[in-house]
């Protein structure tokens, strides 16, 4: 009997988990899908449209892919970005992970572009040490109970970018102020698109 009930309560937790991923990625496409119908309705022709790959270092190793577009005679852009930090090479079980997927809205100025907006985040936790393996080769391993989590926030972002007509590379500081994790890095980014 008291395994079923564990397994019950188990099986609750990670259905509330799946409710809350299933919120956050409705979100983010209803954010996407409005994202595309304003740039549909602009005249696409004269505006710029980007990719961006990015790779640096907030708490944790960072990696980043975004999509920018830039509307015609204004100096205001749309940014759909995703990042993903996690923890490389560690002996401590779960290794940290966050993602965020977000939309954000800004202004571009010279080789400058500054904007903030909303997100969704998901990640992966420590909880309770578990059990603790001796190894003498690799300083043994940690295994704690893994935490999820999932949370909302207002992501930020500064782009400088140096390009050419098609391709491109800057530096971008990015943060994300939330209740669960904040978070603030610097990486470098390629670009590739319509930059001029």
């Amino acid at each position: 009997m008291k395994y079923a009930a564990h397994a019950y309560a188990a099986c609750t937790y990670s259905i509330k988990v799946m409710n809350k991923r299933f919120a956050v990625a409705g979100t983010f496409l209803l954010l996407l899908t409005a994202y595309a119908n304003i740039v549909y309705s602009q005249n696409t022709s004269k505006g710029n449209a980007w990719l961006s790959g990015g790779i640096g270092k907030s708490y944790l190793p960072s990696g980043m892919l975004a999509a920018g577009y830039e509307f015609a005679n204004k100096p205001t852009l749309l940014i759909a970005r995703y990042i993903l930090n996690t923890e490389l090479l560690s002996n401590r079980q779960p290794g940290l992970r966050l993602s965020e997927a977000s939309l954000l809205y800004g202004l571009k100025t010279g080789k400058f572009r500054f904007s903030a907006g909303l997100s969704g985040l998901w990640g992966v936790d420590r909880g309770q040490l578990i059990r603790v393996d001796p190894d003498p080769l690799i300083y043994g391993s940690h295994y704690y109970e893994p935490v999820n989590y999932t949370t909302v926030g207002i992501p930020a972002e500064i782009r400088f970018i140096t390009s050419t007509k098609t391709i491109g590379i800057g530096v971008t500081a990015f943060g994300n102020l939330n209740t669960t994790r904040s978070f603030a890095g610097l990486n470098i980014s390629f670009y590739a698109g319509k930059m001029n």
